[in-house]
């Protein structure tokens, strides 16, 4: 422990007063007297009276504000308090002594006076007495030192005259005195008798103050140690000791372990009991990839046009290979209902009931849509047991979960590193909850047990697009486009193509044989429009033409006006 001086050095420094204080007094404001007694006790505590003299002048005022330190910086990690104890106050020239005090940081501000009335002028006397615990310090000699600013360097007023009497048991030894402003080593005299020292020092400006330090006879004083206060220091608030370091380590440990849990391998499903086929095309795409895509929209308009709900032609452009250009959609009339997901398709394909519309005219008018489509694909998952909520859904709350920890992690960190010293045991709770939020993410499975026999299942039922599957129709074509095996079911038809289906008009259906190779090419073709179409960002509203058609329609402009 650190004495809070050392020699004459550290009692000059101590020529310091309060680090704020009251505004500056008007003109003509002064401290005819100031008469301060200091009785040291063998606690070491203090017992202080300040007998006041002050001088209004002819301006009105509520009374006398005392500003009073009562903590000071003590080392990286402490403040010291100094509280001020049984304040009492008295006027021997009869001003009034209600006593407002309020702490404000490091200092104790006491206001003196009636707070209703500010007609105080003239010469008022003011007694103030308080005790101080803990002043005292022991030194590393084992002696005791005693060190005060009987006069602050916080008065805004100039003080005629500054009396300062030290008292203490035993005798007083090394006694000195200093006055002048802030680190003034300017001495000022002292007569010292046995166990008593006094000093009379006359003309000290505003902000000039009078400090007094002696060493009391040995043994006449027995100090309490000083009244500390921990203070928020990094050194203090991340220290590394075994303990923090070992409950770092402990907490990272089990944030590791979770995370290696939730990266296991999910169990494998069990035998495949489902038919896929049975399935719309657009769920089995998305439980195959765990979410839906803008393949498997495109499955499900296909396989619409399958089920007679639309018919799809080819428009072919001017290039000699006849290169498709655009595509026609004609809405049809049939009795088989539509799921939800693929009315809401059907509704942004062919918007406002219209019966005919083409790709470049969805263009950048669907996106909307075209999202609802997908949730409401993995809605009909759910609903068919296949996932366990959508797949944003189980993201989220994985990450949300992740996050909360690490957000708990920074509110445990601020709370040790202010109460204690184990705020590193906060940062791997943070630590901890960030690992929790990356891997619970990349490790998110939507899938049910259903769902994973599914997913299987079209593992299988994918290999065996290439072999016909049995099927010699273009039934399959939607689950292909969704599995992403267009060729690899058009390969399965070399040796006997199938019949063109009813519901597309374009080159591979133009001569007597079905060239069902050129229809997986162009259906391939088909996916790609179809997909940009429906998902193409609307166009956006600012104006980039050369010149303005409207009064301000142009940049610049603006006005102003009276107000």
């Amino acid at each position: 422990m650190r004495t809070a001086l050392l020699g004459a050095v550290g009692a000059a420094l101590l020529v310091a007063g309060p680090l704020a204080v009251p505004a500056a007094a008007d003109d003509g404001e002064r401290i005819d007297r100031l008469s301060t007694e200091l009785t040291l006790a063998r606690d070491g505590s203090l017992a202080v009276r300040e007998e006041i003299t002050y001088d209004f002048g002819s301006d009105g005022h509520h009374g006398l504000e005392r500003v009073l330190p009562v903590r000071a910086r003590y080392d990286q990690t402490h403040d010291r308090s100094y509280p001020v104890r049984d304040l009492r106050v008295s006027s021997p020239t009869g001003a009034a002594t209600q006593v407002q005090s309020e702490r404000d940081g490091d200092l104790l501000d006491v206001r003196i006076g009636d707070p209703d009335r500010d007609d105080v002028t003239g010469r008022q006397t003011y007694v103030l007495t308080y005790t101080v615990p803990a002043v005292a310090d022991r030194r590393p000699d084992g002696s005791t030192q005693i060190a005060w600013d009987a006069v602050g360097a916080g008065w805004q007023v100039p003080i005629t005259r500054a009396d300062v009497v030290l008292r203490a048991p035993g005798d007083l030894q090394d006694v000195r005195c200093f006055r002048g402003s802030e680190g003034s080593t300017t001495t000022c005299e002292v007569r010292t008798t046995g166990g008593e020292a006094t000093a009379t020092v006359q003309g000290l400006d505003a902000e000039e103050g009078v400090t007094v330090s002696a060493v009391p006879a040995s043994g006449a004083v027995d100090p309490a140690p000083p009244l500390l206060v921990d203070t928020f220091s990094p050194a203090r608030a991340f220290a590394a000791t075994p303990a923090t370091l070992g409950g770092t380590g402990a907490v990272l440990l089990a944030g590791l372990a979770v995370a290696l849990g939730l990266r296991r391998r999910t169990p494998p499903a069990g035998p495949a009991t489902v038919d896929v086929t049975s399935l719309p095309p657009g769920v089995v795409g998305a439980v195959v990839h765990g979410h839906a895509r803008d393949e498997d929209v495109v499955a499900t308009l296909l396989h619409l046009a399958e089920r007679e709900h639309l018919t799809i032609a080819e428009v072919p452009g001017d290039d000699p290979d006849g290169a498709t250009e655009d595509w026609v959609l004609e809405r049809r009339t049939t009795t088989d209902k539509p799921s939800r997901a693929e009315q809401r398709l059907l509704d942004t394909v062919f918007d406002e009931g219209a019966t005919s519309t083409t790709l470049s005219a969805v263009r950048t008018t669907a996106r909307a849509g075209t999202q609802l489509t997908k949730e409401f694909l993995e809605d009909d998952a759910v609903a068919r047991g296949l996932f366990t909520s959508r797949p944003s859904r189980v993201v989220l709350r994985r990450l949300g979960a992740g996050l909360a920890v690490a957000v708990a992690g920074v509110l445990v960190t601020v709370a040790l590193a202010v109460w204690t010293s184990a705020a590193l045991v906060g940062l791997a709770v943070v630590a901890v909850g960030v690992l929790l939020a990356v891997v619970a993410t990349a490790t998110a499975e939507p899938r049910t047990a259903a769902g994973r026999d599914v997913r299987a299942r079209a593992a299988d039922f994918r290999d065996a697009l290439a072999g016909g599957v049995g099927d010699r129709s273009t039934r399959l074509l939607p689950y292909a486009v969704a599995l992403g095996a267009t060729q690899r079911w058009a390969a399965g038809f070399r040796e006997a193509p199938p019949s063109a289906p009813a519901w597309y008009a374009g080159r591979a259906a133009s001569s007597s044989t079905f060239n069902v190779g050129l229809f997986a090419g162009t259906m391939g073709g088909f996916s790609a429009s179809t997909s940009d179409a429906l998902t193409a960002a609307p166009p956006s509203t600012a104006s980039t033409s050369g010149g303005a058609s409207y009064s301000g329609g142009a940049a610049g402009g603006g006005g102003g006006g009276s107000w």
